[in-house]
């Protein structure tokens, strides 16, 4: 947990780069303050326009995800249990993360983009939730340590690049008899091919979850994953 000089200075270090404000969301009954950007599009235009950014630097970590808000949905329903952890991959802002640990859960937070970690960090922060950490996780070379019950992602099956090193990431965090929770909105054919991956050695079950907007409702996949080995 940061102490309140160390999380004034984050907070400080990231208002020299980005417009800062703290969202109020809630999910389900969880009530969250939210460090985000303030006027995130206004941002993005303006970096286009300089040609700061391209899909290799685009800070896709900076906006909550449909498929962020129906994992939260789920995980805010889950009851905690003293033994459970959760390790939430790719995380972002950190949403889901925060709002699972707010409903109790034991929770690892992670990232590879360190600014992202810092907004993370500092919500955990602002709500008071000792029962969080928010870590570095670079698939490609990961250094943390331990196992986790549950693993969590929002939006992480665009890249199929990235596929082989989630499912070793998958085979190297999950404890035995654990399970695997993602969602991901229908924008590309990622999920399909990383489930065909997948298959040999999950037990995969998904169903269409319906995220009501309103500017219309959205369908969002939802797949839970077990060993085979485990069953």
């Amino acid at each position: 947990m940061l102490t309140a000089d160390a999380a004034q200075h984050l907070f400080e270090d990231l208002a020299q780069r980005y417009q800062l404000e703290w969202a109020d969301i809630q999910v389900g009954p969880i009530k969250l303050k939210l460090l985000q950007m303030a006027d995130l599009e206004s941002y993005l235009v303006h970096h286009m326009e300089a040609q700061h950014l391209s899909l290799e630097n685009f800070p896709y970590w900076a906006m909550v995800w449909d498929g962020a808000l129906v994992l939260a949905d789920f995980l805010v329903k889950q009851p905690p249990q003293s033994d459970q952890t959760i390790l939430e991959l790719g995380a972002g802002l950190g949403f889901a993360g925060l709002a699972a640990a707010a409903r109790g859960h034991q929770v690892t937070i992670t990232d590879t983009i360190p600014d992202a970690l810092t907004f993370a960090r500092l919500s955990a922060w602002q709500n008071r939730l000792a029962n969080v950490r928010v870590e570095y996780l670079d698939w490609h070379d990961p250094q943390l340590a331990g196992q986790f019950s549950w693993l969590v992602g929002s939006d992480i099956l665009y890249e199929p690049a990235s596929f082989a090193q989630l499912l070793q990431i998958f085979r190297r965090y999950l404890r035995p008899g654990g399970k695997i929770y993602l969602t991901q909105g229908l924008r590309s054919r990622g999920p399909q091919a990383f489930i065909e991956l997948a298959k040999p050695l999950y037990n995969v079950r998904f169903q269409e979850k319906k995220l009501r907007q309103a500017e219309g409702d959205k369908k969002i996949l939802f797949f839970e994953l077990t060993p085979k080995e485990a069953v």
